[in-house]
């Protein structure tokens, strides 16, 4: 291989690796910038949501994005502030915002049949 050859190889290489490098660097931004929070929504058996437990801030506004990587539908509620998404299908992405009105840690819930484990789909926010 000639050192033209090799060095059109490296560039290619590099130009691959920083595209996408910069794609997730943008996603990132993109997501901390206008989301507090990003929750991922798996059955049970598959890892339940992840993260299980966040943390807000009293008063402040809320903005969730839940993201179903499952092959089965979830729902999201969390009852003692009124927040509530009906159906998140296989695959979809749902925004949802909100600004806590009490302090103290309160459960969240999945709130469609997800699995036989469904019961166990679920996790605390704590509001300080």
């Amino acid at each position: 291989m000639s050192r033209n050859e090799i060095v059109a190889v490296i560039l290619i290489i590099l130009a691959t690796l920083g595209t996408i490098f910069g794609v997730f660097a943008i996603e990132k931004f993109r997501l901390s910038k206008f989301y507090t929070l990003q929750l991922i929504a798996r059955a049970p058996e598959h890892g339940n949501w992840y993260p299980q437990e966040f943390t807000v801030s009293y008063g402040k506004e809320v903005k969730l994005l839940i993201r179903n990587i499952e092959t089965v539908t979830h729902g999201f509620a969390i009852p003692d502030l009124g927040v509530a998404v009906s159906e998140i299908k296989a695959g979809e992405v749902k925004a949802l915002s909100f600004r806590p009105d009490k302090r103290g840690t309160f459960p969240f819930m999945c709130t469609v049949w997800c699995s036989d484990r469904h019961m166990e789909m679920r996790g605390k926010i704590t509001v300080e």
